[in-house]
């Protein structure tokens, strides 16, 4: 993907929230399989904002995403209680896509 095209995706609002959608959703079913998706969706959403700072926000935001999507897939299963009981594996739980998401979101800063 060449600047110029990336320069243009973001200076277009429509293009852009498209991108950070079809990037959330990717890094999402990625991040399923193996915990390298926390890293590529935050890179994919860091991509597609105007700024580093917006960058690094995005992927945070992505990080939060995914733990809530966890969340919500534990709920449904009923187990949501005992691993929020587990101790401090719970910690490594939460930072693990909050640290990835933004260390990925940092290669804005690269393009």
């Amino acid at each position: 993907m060449s600047v110029a095209i990336l320069e243009e995706l973001r200076t277009d609002p429509i293009r852009r929230s498209g991108v950070l959608v079809g990037g959330s959703v990717v890094g999402l079913a990625l991040a399923q399989v193996h915990w390298l998706g926390f890293l590529v969706g935050g890179a994919l959403v860091g991509l597609a904002a105007p700024t580093l700072r917006r960058a690094v926000l995005a992927g945070l935001a992505f990080g939060v995403l995914a733990l809530v999507v966890f969340g919500v897939e534990l709920a449904t299963a009923g187990a949501l209680g005992a691993a929020l009981g587990m101790g401090q594996i719970t910690y490594l739980t939460v930072a693990i896509p909050l640290v990835c998401g933004l260390a990925g979101s940092l290669v804005r800063a690269l393009v």
